[in-house]
């Protein structure tokens, strides 16, 4: 079976990981990997049935080479395939909504926000008519693009992570930190996340510049750094707010780094202040190396979190995230018992072999209808 998938840019995170991980886990199908240029490329470098296109994702290019599926995983990529409605294409698309991005204008103020929402709603929804199956990560998702969409085409089919490679890790905690950079002794709390307005990253600063006297007071004992993890095109303008805020001392920024998971499983707690997400696979990955989180009650978070897997706080609200930081730090809540229930839980329903089987059904199905 020869399946193309499609991204809009090698770049770094979870949602490259997820195709990493979708084409290592179906060794028996040959894979087409097309985006625009980008360091994520060389994740497909050792993988022997993936050819790697770096030269974007026009029509013309994709079905090159007789695909019989094609799956996309960006909607500007989506948005390149069909941008001429008068044309179909012969070759089934898929297309998995890693979030739903129309969300991002509930967040923006004024009038300019509601007309780029109207926009965008019936152009995803014109878009994702045409596509032979869309794939939800979330029952959110799913309950918006069936009830809100009115899409017939959806299916459920939720992310899955590789045990095997979070579960090779060795150490603990303080052990780990100096190969790493992390400084011994402190209390840490990480963020891994791109910097952009999605994310929230101003959320959190604001957050701490709220517990700078306190946290000035915890020096004295043991301190607290936020580790943030992450590239992106607002981490200047973050740098700059600490700076202002005058909690830059409190603050590591380590850039895009490949050993996110040694610095997880190095970490006391996860924060992810996002405004919205899709399926944050970061989560999945704290789930799994039993590491605390302290996440925003939003699209994605709160249905991994629930009510006993982990910490959620008010969406937007630093004074409620700032409350939350110290009541971890002050031991008012039973971390171990949440990760627990949060490793449990990814256990159970987020396992990789899962995603594969479901993904290698469909695309059999629609080979063979």
């Amino acid at each position: 079976m020869r399946v193309h998938l499609v991204t809009d840019r090698y770049a770094v995170g979870g949602g490259l990981e997820h195709i990493v991980q979708i084409v290592r886990g179906l060794p028996g199908i040959s894979f087409g990997v097309f985006g625009q240029p980008g360091p994520g490329a060389a994740r497909f470098k050792q993988l022997v049935n993936a050819r790697v296109h770096e030269t974007g994702y026009g029509p013309g290019q994709v079905m090159k080479g007789d695909p019989q599926v094609v799956h996309v995983h960006h909607t500007r990529a989506l948005l390149a395939l069909f941008k001429n409605p008068l044309v179909k294409h012969r070759v089934p698309v898929v297309f998995t909504a890693h979030g739903l991005h129309l969300h991002k204008y509930e967040f923006m103020p004024g009038p300019t926000a509601k007309i780029k929402y109207f926009l965008r709603f019936h152009l995803e929804k014109a878009l994702l008519k045409r596509v032979d199956r869309v794939i939800a990560v979330s029952r959110e998702d799913y309950d918006f693009l069936v009830n809100r969409y009115r899409l017939a085409n959806v299916i459920y089919l939720t992310n899955g992570i590789d045990f095997k490679r979070l579960d090779a890790l060795k150490g603990r905690g303080e052990e780990l930190r100096p190969a790493l950079g992390l400084p011994p002794g402190y209390r840490l709390l990480t963020t891994v996340a791109r910097f952009d307005f999605q994310k929230g990253y101003d959320i959190l600063v604001k957050a701490i510049s709220l517990l700078k006297d306190w946290l000035f007071k915890q020096e004295k004992t043991r301190g607290i750094r936020f580790v943030l993890v992450g590239g992106g095109q607002e981490r200047q303008k973050m740098e700059t707010l600490a700076r202002r805020l005058g909690v830059m001392d409190f603050l590591l920024f380590l850039g895009e780094r490949a050993d996110v998971y040694e610095i997880l499983r190095a970490s006391d707690l996860l924060v992810l202040p996002s405004r919205w997400e899709g399926l944050p696979i970061v989560l999945l990955e704290a789930g799994r190396l039993k590491v605390p989180v302290l996440a925003s009650n939003t699209y994605g978070n709160r249905e991994m979190i629930g009510t006993d897997r982990g910490i959620l706080f008010e969406n937007l609200d630093a004074a409620d995230l700032a409350y939350r930081i110290r009541a971890v730090i002050d031991g008012n809540d039973n971390l171990d018992r949440l990760a627990d229930n949060l490793y449990r839980e990814v256990q159970n329903v987020y396992n990789l072999p899962a995603m594969l089987s479901g993904l290698e059904h469909l695309y059999g199905s629609l080979c063979n209808p």
